[in-house]
């Protein structure tokens, strides 16, 4: 289980450095392809980051780097077939659709953590 204490300044050193991260993949994308895209790509990598800080007691876990690999295919193929608007939206008009795929991202992995934990209680037939 996770027992680091979280602070208030832990959080801020983590939210920089996520946003050191993902902003030149925003920019990066947005430039090359459509801001529309870039504003995708930085906030799915933003959110991926959160995830695997939320669940990184169980970074000793295969499974959980395979589940981390096939979500972040599943971003990579939405943001490039989903038509993304080039419009500017604030913040809070994006939070529904972050908090949606954060607790997505979140309930798979749980989901994962759930089955794998399952099968470690049977022993295999000798």
């Amino acid at each position: 289980m996770n027992t680091e204490n979280v602070t208030a300044r832990t959080a801020a050193r983590w939210g920089l450095i996520v946003a050191l991260l993902t902003l030149p993949v925003a920019i990066v994308v947005g430039h090359f392809v459509d801001p529309g895209r870039g504003r995708a790509a930085g906030l799915a990598l933003a959110l991926m980051i959160g995830a695997v800080r939320a669940f990184w007691y169980l970074r000793r876990q295969a499974w959980f780097w395979m589940s981390v690999a096939a979500l972040t295919v599943i971003h990579v193929v939405l943001i490039v077939l989903v038509p993304w608007s080039n419009k500017s939206f604030p913040a809070p008009a994006l939070w529904p659709v972050a908090i949606a795929d954060f607790a997505a991202v979140c309930g798979f992995i749980k989901l994962v953590e759930k089955l794998m934990s399952r099968n470690d209680g049977y022993s295999s037939p000798a």
